[in-house]
């Protein structure tokens, strides 16, 4: 895993290699979803989100030592900036473990899927980002996708829902508040304080839930249970590496919308291996989700031949 890679100046470049970072990000995120579900037969919400962090913290440690990195590279520029990102992340990434085990992939994916029109509406606010026509097109059309899979008021939701969409909306301010972050630290500078706060975030939270007789703990995972962690925990760090560096490539409001077509990953996914039902709803969402990452992501490319 590399500490920095510098990227090109040629802005079609650009566009192409966030594109290449963005795929190893979507395979990752559905790896992880596999992981995750298969780890809570023996663990909850809170302890998967615990244990994640702890084992991916680890493996960064080894990637440290193995490359010799010095440890006063690993020092952040903006440290309070890391600590609101890690509070928001941690609340998302558990609400969204939460919220896996008690919907289908394809419901859960779609509400998380509002998160880059959270981006799309609040990066120019943000982030100072341009907000054209096509990218607000691109939003929005993948918005209605997400709204034609999940029919507000002609069926009912699921118990994860809430969370469902809570998940969304910490993921929309951590992607906003990565790109700010990538301005001072490079992406494997917040990859480290991501799994190093999020530890003392998760065991803060255990400790408080024991000390008020809340939650198991923190007990030691059976081996089979183990082994999926690992997986969550790999995968997601994997996840995360690569979409840092996606945004070192591309803007926040061209990045975002690529992840919706992790969306027919995980409906595929979720048939497959969970026999979850695909009706025509979920395919008619999906096809026009990935017809809006498609407009974007063309449109961009047009616009970096241009300049």
């Amino acid at each position: 895993m590399a500490v920095e890679a510098k990227a090109p100046q040629d802005e079609r470049g650009r566009i192409v290699w966030a594109v290449i970072w963005m795929v190893g990000a979507l395979l990752s995120f559905v790896l992880v979803a596999v992981a995750g579900r298969a780890a809570a037969r023996g663990a909850d919400a809170l302890q998967i989100a615990v244990w994640r962090t702890i084992i991916g913290f680890v493996i960064l440690v080894v990637i440290v030592m193995a490359r010799g990195i010095p440890l006063g590279g690993l020092v952040s520029k903006k440290p309070g900036l890391q600590v609101v990102r890690n509070l928001i992340h941690f609340t998302a990434q558990f609400s969204w473990l939460y919220a896996l085990t008690r919907m289908t992939l394809a419901e859960l994916t779609a509400l998380e899927f509002t998160a880059p029109l959270w981006v799309a509406l609040l990066a120019p606010f943000l982030l100072g980002e341009r907000l054209s026509l096509l990218r607000l097109t691109a939003a929005v059309l993948g918005f209605i996708g997400v709204l034609i899979v999940v029919r507000p008021g002609a069926i009912p939701l699921s118990e994860g829902a809430p969370f469902g969409m809570l998940a969304a909306i910490g993921f929309a301010l951590s992607m906003i508040t990565t790109k700010r972050l990538l301005a001072s630290d490079n992406a494997f500078t917040i990859l480290f304080w991501m799994q190093g706060l999020q530890i003392l975030i998760g065991l803060s939270v255990v400790a408080s839930g024991a000390w008020l007789g809340y939650g198991r703990g923190l007990p030691l995972p059976d081996l089979t249970t183990f082994g999926w962690l690992v997986g969550v925990g790999t995968f997601g760090l994997t996840a995360h590496y690569a979409l840092a560096m996606a945004f070192t490539y591309a803007d926040a409001i061209v990045v975002a919308p690529m992840d919706f077509l992790r969306l027919p990953l995980m409906v595929l996914l979720g048939v497959l291996l969970y026999a979850e039902p695909l009706d025509f709803w979920v395919l008619g969402g999906g096809i026009i989700v990935v017809g809006a990452n498609l407009l974007n992501i063309r449109g961009e490319r047009r616009r970096a031949g241009r300049t």
